[in-house]
């Protein structure tokens, strides 16, 4: 079983969401980033988006853009995030690890060696926002690669979610929601991550209510994580408890804590009083 599939049913017999965030890879050493990492685990947090610099990051923020500029200029490339992944796996057997990058890191590495260095590190899954292999029936074959591995390439979904059944948007979702491993990412806010403009809760509970109905009505119903905009214990309260969510993601306000050189104590005491708010 993919350790993503674990956690979600272990989270789901102890009646809670799971929590993820940003882990930046964090040059030249990588020292950083795998003390930190350590002391979000201890702290309660269920699994990580390892940050992976390089491309084109338009879907993030100021916060996540500088992440990619440091991890740059600190000699980090894809090769050397993976092999982070490699050294989190060789301390923590059972914590899922997902590397977060752009399709043109894949490219430059090839697609083969990315797959391998997954396989090689025993990562669990990835996501590549800028590549929607639903959309345009996966190109570079990096989707039927992966999934052939055992390892899980995430959907990402936003306002399309609420498309009217018939239209084309319609067939779109439907595959969005059915040909997917893992879980389903679903954008809380459009454009990019970083908003501090609170839960927009009325679209949320609409938008994940009609993806488990797609699921449903076509036999496959999998996890829903919300990610954007998700910045406090209050915010994951609202979207695990009105919004039905199964995990939540809160990337930029833990990396500022992070660019900000807050001590890790501090930090970690902010993961917890995350997770803590994800009881149903």
């Amino acid at each position: 079983m993919n350790r993503i599939d674990k956690m979600f049913d272990d989270a789901k017999k102890k009646n809670e969401a799971c929590l993820m965030t940003y882990l930046p890879s964090i040059g030249p050493d990588l020292s950083r980033s795998n003390e930190l990492i350590d002391g979000f685990i201890e702290s309660g947090l269920d699994y990580v988006e390892l940050g992976t610099p390089g491309g084109v990051p338009w879907l993030d923020g100021t916060p996540m853009q500088k992440n990619h500029k440091q991890s740059l200029e600190t000699g980090i490339d894809g090769e050397k995030a993976i092999f982070l992944g490699k050294q989190i796996r060789d301390r923590h057997a059972d914590f899922p690890i997902l590397p977060m990058l752009y399709t043109s890191v894949i490219v430059r590495m090839g697609v083969d060696n990315f797959v391998d260095l997954l396989l090689e590190s025993d990562l669990d899954g990835v996501e590549i926002p800028d590549y929607a292999s639903y959309r345009t029936n996966d190109p570079l074959g990096i989707h039927a690669k992966l999934r052939k591995k055992g390892i899980y390439n995430i959907n990402f979904c936003d306002g399309i979610s609420l498309a009217e059944e018939g239209s084309r948007n319609y067939e779109l979702l439907r595959r969005i929601a059915t040909d997917v491993d893992g879980f389903i990412f679903l954008t809380a806010t459009p454009g990019v991550t970083g908003s501090t403009g609170g839960v927009n809760v009325p679209y949320l509970k609409e938008a994940v209510a009609r993806i488990r109905a797609v699921q449903e009505k076509y036999g496959k119903v999998m996890p829903i994580m919300v990610g954007f905009g998700i910045n406090t214990p209050e915010d994951i309260e609202l979207v695990v408890n009105e919004v039905k969510a199964d995990a939540v993601v809160v990337g930029s306000a833990v990396t500022r804590l992070i660019q900000s050189n807050t001590p890790i104590e501090k930090i970690c005491d902010f993961i917890k009083s995350l997770k803590s708010a994800t009881v149903k």
